[in-house]
């Protein structure tokens, strides 16, 4: 996995973010977005040029949305750091992070990874389907389990700094096709 592309690592130490009482309203809504469980709507992507203040606005996202303890997961691309900035690591990093937040889906990708051992020599549709949706099917089947308390916002900023347009395309069509289709309850915010 990719520890350094984690919203609080030391190696992003003093990422930029907002300054308070910038940026307000954006915020205010996407924290909304994020926050209605029942919307439809289950994906926002956030695009701009370089420069913008994309990673910022995911920076204080993020802290949000931990401090609120709704922070399923956080993923910051860099064309800069070889550990984060291609694909090969990113469904990795999501499952370990999904993961820290129930032992018994933890279980379940642990459980994933020992019946298949090569999982992570394997597509990121076939990674995300191993160690994400199957693991989260089987939590979402035991009894007295609220898909609605668990950490549900899944955070991927600077998509654009992952090597090659095909692999970004990739990671877009897998998170359509395995968290999207799947009907699984997050709420994916992509900025790029």
């Amino acid at each position: 996995m990719a520890p350094n592309a984690f919203y609080d690592l030391a190696a992003r130490y003093d990422p930029p973010k907002c300054d308070e009482d910038t940026r307000v309203e954006v915020i205010s809504e996407i924290m909304d977005w994020i926050g209605d469980r029942d919307s439809p709507k289950r994906l926002l992507c956030m695009t701009g040029a370089a420069g913008a203040g994309k990673s910022a606005l995911q920076q204080t996202i993020a802290e949000r949305c931990a401090d609120s303890g709704i922070l399923g997961c956080a993923v910051f691309f860099s064309s800069q750091d070889p550990t984060r900035n291609n694909l090969s690591r990113i469904v990795p990093t999501i499952a370990f992070q999904l993961g820290q937040h129930v032992p018994t889906l933890q279980d379940y990708i642990r459980k994933a990874i020992e019946k298949d051992p090569p999982i992570f020599t394997r597509t990121t549709r076939t990674q995300m389907d191993s160690l994400v949706v199957r693991p989260f099917k089987c939590l979402q089947a035991n009894v007295g389990f609220d898909a609605h308390s668990f950490p549900h916002a899944v955070l991927i900023d600077a998509l654009d700094e992952c090597a090659g347009e095909e692999r970004q395309a990739e990671l877009l069509s897998t998170i359509k096709h395995c968290l999207l289709d799947n009907d699984l309850p997050f709420r994916v915010f992509i900025a790029s």
